[in-house]
C-alpha cells in the first residue's frame, strides 16, 4: 500500500482523538501537513548514466549502528494511539525492517516494559522539565533500560493553550503518558522547560555517558552552537510542523545547515518525507538518514507491526529504485547534483512548466 492508503486505513481503525492528534498541526488557516512535502518535491532529480549500479546499497551507519534503511522511527507521542502495544510494536516493527526507532519521554509504553518487549537498539527522546530532577530521574531508568544514544528535543517549550478544545482532547483519552502516569497532559505541557542553554547537552552527556543528538534544529548557527556544546549530531526538524504556525519547511533548512556543519557532521531530517524519492531528495540536501513520525503510526494502525514493515520495506524499494534510475549505488554518494531546484514535480505544477 502506499502512504494515502495506509493513512486512509489508519482512519478507519483510530478513535477520532487519536486520528486528530496524529494529523494535527500548528497551522490555524492556511497551512497543511502537505507542505513540507510539497516543499522536497520542490527539486527535480537529475540522473546521471556511465555508473556502475547492479548493486544498489540503502544501507548506513548511524550513530554507530548498521542499518538496513536510511530511515527510522522519528520519536512521536503516545504510540498507542495507533496500536494496543504502543512503542513495542513500532520498536519491533521497525527493528524487522532493518532498523529502529527514538522511543518518546512521553510514550504510551513504561520505558522498562518497552525495554523488555522491544527487540533491537533504540535511542531515547528527551524532553527536558524545569525541574531537571525531574529529567534526570527518566534519564536515568532509560540508561538503565538499555537506550543507546540520546535525542535532545529542543523547539518543544508548551504546546497552543487551544490544542484540546480545538480537537476534542479532554485529558481522558488513549495518549496518557506511561513514564509519568499521575502527570496530566495539561501539567506535562505547564512542566516542559521554557528555558534550554548548550550546557543541557554537556549536563544529559555527563548523566547518561551516551551520545547526544539535538532535535529540531532549523537555522544554521544554532546547528553550530549545538556541535560546538557537544552534540554528536542535530535533526533537523520543524516538529512535524506542530509548533510554529507557518514555519519553513525543513527541505529549506537542511542544505543551509549541512553548508554550516561540513561534510563530515551527522545530521538527520524529518517531516514531510512520504516515498523513497523524498528519501532521496532529503539525502541529497544533505541527510546522513531520515525520520518517518505520522507514517509510523500510521502503518501500525492500518496494520500493525506487519504493517509498518510492509510500508518501511516499500519506501526503501523505491528508493532503491530511484538511485538506480538516478545512477547511485550507495547512499554516500548521493548530494546535491543529483538535484535541480524549482524542476520536481510540486514546483513545475505550481505554475506550468518546469524552466
Amino acid at each position: 500500500m502506499d502512504w494515502r492508503t495506509v493513512h486512509d486505513k489508519a482512519v478507519e481503525n483510530m478513535t477520532t482523538a487519536g486520528l486528530l492528534y496524529e494529523d494535527g498541526n500548528a497551522d490555524i488557516d492556511s497551512g497543511t501537513n502537505d507542505v513540507d512535502t510539497l516543499a522536497w518535491r520542490r527539486y527535480g532529480i537529475l540522473p546521471r548514466t556511465f555508473h556502475n549500479v547492479g548493486d544498489i546499497d540503502t544501507s548506513v551507519t548511524v550513530g554507530g549502528l548498521h542499518i538496513d534503511t536510511p530511515i527510522f522511527g522519528a520519536p512521536t507521542a503516545y504510540h498507542r494511539l495507533a496500536s494496543k502495544q504502543g512503542e513495542i510494536s513500532s520498536q519491533n516493527g521497525m527493528h524487522r525492517a532493518g532498523s529502529f526507532i527514538v522511543y518518546p519521554t512521553n510514550a504510551s509504553e513504561p520505558v522498562e516494559h518497552f525495554a523488555q518487549e522491544a527487540q533491537g537498539e533504540w535511542w531515547q527522546q528527551v524532553y527536558l522539565f524545569d525541574d531537571r530532577k525531574v529529567s534526570a530521574g527518566f534519564m536515568e531508568r532509560s540508561v538503565e533500560a538499555g537506550a543507546k544514544a540520546l535525542m535532545l528535543t529542543l523547539d518543544c517549550p508548551g504546546y497552543r493553550r487551544d490544542f484540546g478544545f480545538r480537537n476534542g482532547i479532554d485529558g481522558t483519552w488513549e495518549g496518557s503518558s506511561g513514564n509519568f502516569p499521575n502527570m496530566h497532559m495539561t501539567d506535562w505541557t505547564l512542566n516542559l522547560a521554557t528555558s534550554i542553554t548548550p550546557k543541557d547537552i554537556q549536563w544529559l552527556k555527563d548523566l547518561s555517558g551516551l551520545p547526544v543528538y539535538v532535535k529540531g534544529v532549523m537555522r544554521p548557527e544554532d546547528a553550530v552552537t549545538a556541535m560546538n556544546a557537544g552534540a554528536a549530531g542535530v535533526m533537523v526538524s520543524n516538529h512535524g510542523r506542530r509548533q510554529v504556525d507557518g514555519v519553513v519547511p525543513v527541505a529549506y533548512a537542511l542544505p543551509r545547515i549541512r553548508k554550516a556543519l561540513g561534510r563530515d557532521a551527522e545530521i538527520f531530517a524529518d517531516t514531510g518525507i512520504r516515498t523513497g524519492g523524498d528519501v532521496f531528495r532529503a539525502l541529497a540536501l544533505g541527510a546522513n538518514a531520515v525520520g518517518l513520525g505520522r507514517p509510523i503510526q500510521w502503518a501500525a494502525a492500518a496494520g500493525g507491526e506487519d504493517g509498518i514493515v510492509d510500508m518501511i520495506g516499500k519506501i526503501t524499494d523505491e528508493l532503491a529504485h530511484t538511485m538506480n534510475s538516478a545512477g547511485v549505488s550507495r547512499i554516500a554518494d548521493i548530494d546535491e547534483s543529483f538535484l535541480v531546484e524549482g524542476q520536481g514535480p510540486a514546483a513545475i505544477a505550481s505554475y506550468g512548466v518546469g524552466f
